[in-house]
C-alpha cells in the first residue's frame, strides 16, 4: 500500500523565511510529491498531525489556516482514492501512475495557491516589483472573497464583476480597479498555459477593463533645463534627488526600481546592460558623459558588486524595501524641486519617463521608436502615454491651420 503524508518542506523556504506545505506519496520505495501552493512557518505546523496550527489572534488569518488544513485533508483523500481505484485493477502501478491519475481525476489547483506560486516563481527570478504586484492584487480579491478560496472553473464573470463593484465601492480609482483586474486575469492566462484553467470557461471575454486617462505627467525640454540649472548645492538632499531624476531621463527613463538595483558591473564597453523588473526584457544602452557625471559623483567605480547609484543602502538586509523607503525619500524631495520652479505637474520619478516620450514625439521621432526605447510590447501601450499630453500640440496645429 502506497503512503501519503502532508509535510512542511524545511528544506525551501521564501523570502519570508515560510516552507512550501507538501503532499508525499512514497510507493515502491520511490516518492513523489504535489506542492500546495501554501507557505507556513515551522511553527504555524504540527507534523505529528500533519496539518497547520490553528491558532492565530488574527481572525483572517485563522480562517486561512482553517481552510488550508480542509485543502490538505482533501487533497489526501484525493489521492488515496486514486491509489485504491488502481489496485482495484489488480496489476502493478508505479508512484507516477497515481499522480497521474491524481491529475486526471480533477485538477484543484486553486486561485489563490496559484497566486503564490506565480508570487515566489517570480521572487526566485528576481522581479520583486511583479511579484508584489500580484501578491497586492490578491489581497484585494481575497478581501472581496471574505478569504474563501475558488478553483478557477468557480472563477466566472458574475465573480469578477462583483469582485469590480467591490472595489469601487471601496473608493478605488479607475486605473487602480483595471491594475487590479489585469493582474486578475494575468493570472488567469498564465493557469490556462500550464493546463491549471480551461479556456473555453474563460470568464473575461465578456469583461472589458476600463482605463480612465491618467493626467499630464510629462515636462517639457525648457523644464528639464530648469532643474539642470537649479542651484541645490546648499541642499545635498534635493541635489541628489535632482541628480537621480536626470539620471533617469538620461536613460530613456529607466525606472526607479531597476536604477535602484544596477551594479558596477553592468557598465562595460562604456554601454550600460540591465534587465527590466516590469518585463524582464533586457536593455543596453550608451553610457553618455551626461550619466558618468552623475555616476562619478557617488562612485569610483572600484568595486564591480557594488550598487551603481546612491539608492540602496548596502547594509539593509532588505534591499527591496530600503529601495522603496528611498523612492518615497526622492519624491518628496522631487515634489519641492518641481514647486521651487513652478512646474505644471507634481514632479516625481516617473515624469522623467512620460517627459523622454514626449520630447521624443515632439522632435519628430516614431512612435515606434519610442515605443522600443521605452520597452513597450505594442505601440498601443506607447500612445497612452502620448495621448496624455498631446492635446496641446494638436491645440496649436488647429490654429495654425484654421486661423487665416
Amino acid at each position: 500500500m502506497a503512503s501519503v503524508k502532508a509535510q512542511i518542506n524545511i528544506h525551501k523556504k521564501n523570502a519570508k523565511g515560510e516552507h512550501p506545505i507538501i503532499i508525499q506519496i512514497i510507493h515502491n520505495r520511490k516518492k513523489k510529491t504535489f506542492f500546495l501552493g501554501h507557505y507556513l512557518l515551522t511553527s504555524e505546523w504540527d507534523a505529528s498531525k500533519q496539518m497547520a496550527i490553528e491558532k492565530s489572534s488574527d481572525k483572517d488569518q485563522l480562517l486561512y489556516l482553517k481552510r488550508l488544513n480542509s485543502n490538505i485533508a482533501k487533497k489526501i483523500s484525493e489521492i488515496k482514492k486514486a491509489i485504491v481505484d488502481l489496485e482495484e485493477k489488480g496489476s502493478a502501478f508505479s508512484v507516477d501512475a497515481i499522480a497521474d491519475q491524481v491529475i486526471q481525476k480533477k485538477n484543484t489547483m486553486t486561485v489563490f495557491s496559484y497566486c503564490d506560486r506565480i508570487h515566489q516563481k517570480m521572487l526566485n527570478a528576481g522581479r520583486v516589483g511583479n511579484a508584489n504586484y500580484y501578491i497586492n492584487s490578491l489581497q484585494a480579491f481575497k478581501k472581496y472573497r471574505k478569504f474563501k478560496d475558488l478553483t478557477f472553473d468557480e472563477l466566472t464573470y458574475k465573480i469578477i464583476i462583483g469582485f469590480e463593484e467591490y472595489l469601487q465601492n471601496e473608493k478605488c480609482k479607475p486605473n487602480s480597479i483595471a491594475a487590479y483586474m489585469k493582474a486578475l486575469r494575468a493570472l488567469y492566462n498564465f493557469a490556462i498555459k500550464e493546463g491549471y484553467a480551461k479556456k473555453e470557461l474563460y470568464p473575461f471575454n465578456a469583461y472589458k477593463i476600463k482605463l480612465e486617462r491618467t493626467t499630464k505627467r510629462a515636462i517639457i525640454k525648457g523644464n528639464i533645463s530648469d532643474i539642470k540649472e537649479l542651484d541645490l548645492s546648499s541642499t545635498p538632499g534635493l541635489n541628489k534627488a535632482r541628480d537621480l531624476f536626470l539620471f533617469s531621463f538620461y536613460t530613456r527613463g529607466m525606472s526607479f526600481v531597476d536604477m535602484a538595483f544596477l551594479k558596477v558591473k553592468d557598465i562595460s564597453n562604456d554601454r550600460l546592460a540591465y534587465t527590466r523588473n516590469k518585463t524582464n526584457q533586457k536593455f543596453t544602452i550608451k553610457f553618455t558623459q551626461q550619466m558618468k557625471d552623475i555616476v562619478f559623483k557617488y562612485n569610483d567605480m572600484s568595486v564591480p558588486e557594488s550598487y551603481l547609484l546612491p539608492i540602496i543602502d548596502p547594509n539593509n538586509d532588505d534591499p527591496y524595501r530600503s529601495y522603496k523607503t528611498k523612492l518615497r525619500s526622492v519624491n518628496r524631495k522631487l515634489e519641492k524641486i518641481g514647486k521651487m520652479i513652478k512646474l505644471p505637474v507634481t514632479l516625481t520619478t516617473y515624469v522623467s519617463r512620460h517627459s523622454w516620450a514626449t520630447i521624443a514625439k515632439r522632435e519628430g521621432i516614431s512612435t515606434a521608436i519610442i515605443s522600443e526605447g521605452l520597452g513597450h510590447e505594442t505601440e498601443r501601450t506607447t500612445q497612452i502615454y502620448l495621448d496624455s499630453f498631446e492635446n496641446d500640440v494638436l491645440d496649436n496645429a488647429n490654429d495654425l491651420i484654421t486661423n487665416f
